[in-house]
């Protein structure tokens, strides 16, 4: 999600942006929501396995 969201915002930079600043401004935030939903999503994920399992999932920071 780290990725497509720096690619997406490299996209909006770019010279060959033609849909305005309002769009972009949509796209930027968008991009930030999702990645804020996935790692919301991986959090959870790794507290089911703990509860599971017993055992802590090891972070991977990017």
């Amino acid at each position: 999600m780290d990725q497509l969201r720096r690619k997406s915002f490299a996209e909006l930079l770019g010279d060959d942006w033609e849909h305005g600043v309002e769009a972009a401004v949509d796209i930027a935030l968008l991009g930030r929501y999702y990645e804020r939903i996935a790692d919301h999503a991986v959090s959870v994920a790794n507290r089911v396995i703990f509860v599971v399992t017993g055992q802590q999932v090891a972070r991977n920071d990017n």
